[in-house]
């Protein structure tokens, strides 16, 4: 590689910044962009983490790092303002806002948005195309997904090409990467007109399908502090119906409504079940408080008799056997009225903003009748059924996700919807199919006309997404939550039905979204007015020369991004064709995208596959050629092959990535960067990636952690990485002879103790610096790669001295334990017992204390102990692939430990003195310290003890305990390593 053509990523990168910035987006309390707004995605990478990845593996490495960062849309001075947040954090305050305040923004509302919302000014342009390391250079992004990579690519002003297989993938990509920037305002006008036909069609044909809505009750207004004579206009609508699954008792044969709570909002509304034991049902009663309401049917599976006479509890897989057979139910419960309320104001007009106000009620006998629904489908069925317009494919019976499924009778995806959901999105494919033909025998379906009604199939798998039986009602929220708030089709007992034809709501809620994506994707991609003139902030510093543009004018982006749709392990491109490839590959087994985008295509290639066959040609979404770990491929050739379905799905992702990784060895360039990004606690997802990434002839330059994830439902409550590592590679055209082992594990060593000391300054969790540790460690490797051990690896019989990744990130994970473990406690340092250490270490590094098997075993592995001995399983417990610590206080409870036998290791020592505190006091527990001779001073207890309250997490139930213990023994608070973790 020439000196000339390093670029700013291998150099630097402003990770702080980035990180905040990432953060901010992502962050639940707060919208996040359009691009994931669009439509379900199950990894979209922050756009700001996107666009500073592709700039800086394109920029010269002598560009100016003061106007990158502004490029961005952020600055440096948001470190100090994160910085301010977390103190009053700690503090139990909440700083007013705006809190982000970026002074080289002007001055006004807009000087505190988001970095995503950013657009380069047309100077940021110029110097942007003027510091390229080379000129006009394409950008390659071979698993698209949701398409941050090439939207941000796209905004910089490059050419793209986006790559996907999957067909949803493929059309969400020319939804947001290139129809926007193609067509600009014309095609909103254009979504909007088809939009409001459709609508209208739909709404006559759903006519008499929902029941009609009862009158305001007598003392609605006085109740709500209305006053009668200010009303103007008063309407309700029957916003969501609220239905639970039902089954017989299997002990009393009676009704069971199925639900794990029946919280309807967050404010204590909720139902009470009046069990009718002559009936054999139960009636439904809405509670305002949360005492009063009843405790759910089913706990894990779990179906618990709410009939007093009765009260048993059914097996866990009845519920399946019972779904399975066809004799599960639906029972209507509650009806979520929104009520709007018009009054006069004081210059006698009407308001043009409603007072609104959402009610529950008990269904009435009308609103449980469903003849009119049962009839409608038995009439449209022979027509529907040759129209092709419901989805009767079947369920892949034994997918990862999709077996479940099966297991409780879903076996066709029309089962994934009740007969009047059913309907309504029967009607809006026939609709919709009707319309398109219309336009096209009229000569009106256009290329823009044919891009606004793909927008409008994507606007009806909105609908769909909360509108199944998958979709439950969130009490939280007081709304339906998406079939995907977590990356599964995790069985829902109980769920809601959205009223579709509801003004406002429903369909018109899905279209408008829609429409206001395509406003901003059109607005985000530049095709919008130069902004009026604003002033700067008189302190900000200056960035360029003089001339720079104070307006912040906006500029236009260069064409539309290509999108493509092949296996990305056999390109349909030239060789060496390429400048840069910045892509996000799947995850190993974090997401089975194939299986779960199906919910999507099915519908989808019945109506986007109208204006767009190319783009939906296939029968369900391809799984042979997905890189994903599936172990459910693998479970009929695991038992012959005398291997675990893991394995070989590990396996098999591993071919899979070689054969990516080798194809865009032939794409790319000589001087080419490929800069790959990569999250994954599991040492073996590493091993697979790093090594098919290697032996593609690749080697890694530079490696950089970002903060890219904010809490979320599917990552909340486990040690899960926050953190993607940027991997930036160069093609490799010859392999140096490797250096011996010994030589090698001493290089990754002091790299990583380098490394260590750089992301310090990044805040990360310690999950994050142990995964942050990988990319010095890969780095050396990737260098040296061949290197053979002195002696064989017992563990790898079929290679028995080859060094691999996992041997390299085992190092570094050896060396950051060391560095924790100083962290926690100096005296910690100079304890050799290994349970102490790995029990400590794990702590640390672990959520909720329970981590995955693999990183435990690893960790383990660091710290000299064997996490199968018998002496691990008196300090943890194993359910699956989780490994769980057990605290002070169960050790004791499952008699592992003892006051009245003597404890030889320091912590099991320190585990009694904090369970007999729990249990008394810290009084007693010094008691027996004294009673059985331990010296509190020496660095065995001392160090434990001070190392493991520090690596506790504050929900952990020893917590306050071994802080009172600790208070007492030494007269002072434990030191603030906590703290200093943060």
């Amino acid at each position: 590689m020439p000196p000339t053509d390093r670029r700013l990523i291998e150099d630097w990168l402003p990770i702080n910044e980035i990180s905040i910035e990432a953060v901010r987006e992502r962050a639940g309390a707060v919208p996040n962009p359009e691009t994931h707004q669009l439509h379900v995605w199950w990894a979209r990478r922050p756009l700001v983490f996107s666009r500073a990845a592709i700039a800086a593996s394109l920029l010269r490495k002598d560009a100016d790092r003061d106007i990158f960062t502004a490029a961005l849309g952020t600055y440096p001075e948001i470190v100090q303002d994160q910085a301010r947040i977390e103190k009053a954090k700690e503090k139990g305050k909440r700083l007013k806002p705006p809190v982000y305040v970026n002074p080289r923004r002007p001055l006004g509302k807009d000087n505190h948005k988001r970095a995503f919302t950013y657009n380069l000014t047309e100077n940021e342009r110029d110097w942007f195309q003027s510091n390229l390391a080379i000129a006009d250079p394409v950008v390659l992004d071979v698993t698209a997904g949701g398409g941050s990579i090439p939207f941000e690519a796209g905004r910089l002003g490059l050419r793209s090409i986006a790559n996907e297989l999957n067909p949803v993938a493929a059309i969400i990509l020319r939804a947001t990467c290139e129809l926007p920037q193609k067509f600009g305002k014309t095609l909103l006008n254009e979504y909007q007109s088809v939009a409001q036909r459709f609508r209208e069609r739909v709404r006559e044909q759903l006519d008499g399908v929902y029941p009609s809505v009862p009158d305001f009750e007598e003392n609605f207004f006085e109740t709500h502090k209305i006053q009668k004579t200010r009303i103007a206009r008063a309407q309700r609508f029957a916003q969501t119906y609220l239905w639970a699954r039902a089954i017989r008792c299997p002990s009393c044969v009676r009704s069971i409504p199925l639900a794990p709570n029946w919280r309807l909002s967050s404010s204590g509304d909720g139902i009470r079940l009046i069990p009718d034991e002559q009936r054999g049902v139960c009636d439904f009663e809405i509670v305002t408080k949360a005492s009063e309401q009843s405790p759910g049917t089913i706990r894990r599976g779990i179906v618990i008799c709410p009939y007093p006479s009765c009260g048993d509890s059914a097996p866990r897989d009845y519920p399946a056997q019972e779904a399975s057979a066809g004799r599960m139910g639906h029972v209507l419960y509650c009806i979520i009225y929104r009520n709007e309320i018009y009054t006069y104001t004081q210059m006698g007009k009407i308001g043009k903003r409603p007072k609104t106000i959402k009610t529950f009620a008990i269904p009435r006998p009308e609103d449980v009748d469903m003849a009119e629904v049962h009839a409608r489908l038995a009439d449209l069925k022979s027509k529907w059924d040759a129209e092709d317009i419901l989805p009767n494919e079947e369920v892949p019976p034994n997918g990862d996700k999709t077996r479940d499924l099966h297991r409780y009778g879903m076996t066709v995806w029309t089962d994934m919807f009740n007969p009047r959901q059913l309907l309504a999105h029967g009607y809006c494919v026939q609709e919709f199919r009707e319309l398109v033909d219309a336009d096209e025998a009229a000569g009106d379906l256009s290329e823009i006309r044919r891009a606004a009604w793909l927008y409008l199939a994507l606007g009806f798998d909105k609908l769909i997404a909360r509108n199944s039986v998958l979709s439950r009602w969130d009490g939280g929220t007081s709304r339906v939550a998406n079939v995907f708030d977590t990356h599964d089709f995790g069985m829902k007992w109980s769920y809601g039905e959205m009223t579709v034809t509801i003004e406002g709501l429903g369909l018109d809620w899905a279209l408008n979204s829609v429409g206001n994506c395509i406003g901003k994707l059109i607005e985000m991609a530049g095709h919008i007015e130069p902004s009026a003139n604003k002033s700067v902030r008189s302190d900000a510093p200056p960035l360029m020369d003089a001339d720079a543009n104070p307006e912040g004018k906006i500029f236009r982006t260069a064409p539309p991004s290509s999108a493509t749709v092949q296996p990305a392990q056999d390109l349909d491109m030239q060789t060496s064709s390429v400048d840069a490839i910045i892509f996000d590959p799947p995850y190993h087994d974090n997401v089975n995208y194939a299986e779960l985008s199906d919910f999507f295509y099915v519908w989808l290639k019945r109506m986007a596959g109208r204006i767009y066959p190319n783009l939906c040609r296939v029968y369900l979404s391809d799984k042979v050629n997905e890189a994903i770990a599936s172990p459910a491929r693998f479970r009929d050739d695991a038992k012959a092959k005398g291997k675990t379905p893991r394995a070989l799905a590990t396996k098999d992702y591993y071919r899979k990535m070689a054969g990516i990784f080798a194809e865009c060895r032939r794409v790319i360039k000589e001087n080419g960067v490929m800069t790959v990004m990569f999250t994954h606690k599991s040492a073996g997802a590493w091993d697979a990636l790093i090594t098919a990434l290697i032996e593609s002839n690749f080697t890694i330059t530079r490696t950089w952690p970002v903060k890219t994830e904010a809490d979320a439902l599917n990552i909340r409550g486990n040690a899960s990485a926050r953190s993607t590592i940027l991997l930036v590679c160069r093609p490799m055209t010859r392999n140096p002879a490797p250096k011996a082992w010994h030589e090698v594990e001493s290089i990754i060593e002091k790299e990583v103790r380098e490394d260590i000391e750089r992301i310090g300054a990044f805040g990360l969790k310690p999950v994050d610096m142990y995964l942050a540790a990988f990319g010095p460690a890969l780095r050396v490797i990737s260098k040296n790669w061949g290197t053979e051990r002195e002696a064989a690896n017992p563990d790898r019989p079929e290679d028995e001295f080859a060094v691999t990744p996992t041997d390299a990130m085992q190092v570094a994970r050896r060396e950051v334990s060391r560095h924790r473990a100083a962290q926690l406690s100096a005296r910690f340092t100079r304890v050799s017992d290994p349970s102490a250490r790995f029990y400590v270490l794990a702590t640390d590094a672990s959520a909720g204390d329970t981590m995955d098997y693999d990183e435990a075993l690893l960790l383990a592995r660091a710290a000299g102990f064997d996490v199968n001995s018998p002496e691990a399983r008196g300090v943890t417990a194993k359910s699956g692939s989780k490994i769980t610590l057990k605290t002070a206080q169960d050790r004791l409870a499952e008699d592992l430990i003892s006051p009245d036998r003597p404890m030889s290791s320091p912590l099991d020592q320190v585990h009694v003195a904090i369970a007999l505190t729990a249990r008394q006091d810290s009084a007693h527990a010094r008691q027996w310290l004294t009673a059985q001779a331990i010296d509190i001073h020496e660095d065995r207890f001392k160090g434990t003890l001070e190392a493991l309250h520090a690596a506790q997490k504050p929900g952990n139930p020893d917590t306050p305990h071994a802080r009172s213990l600790y208070t007492l023994l030494y007269s002072e608070e434990p030191p603030a390593q906590a703290a200093m973790r943060l």
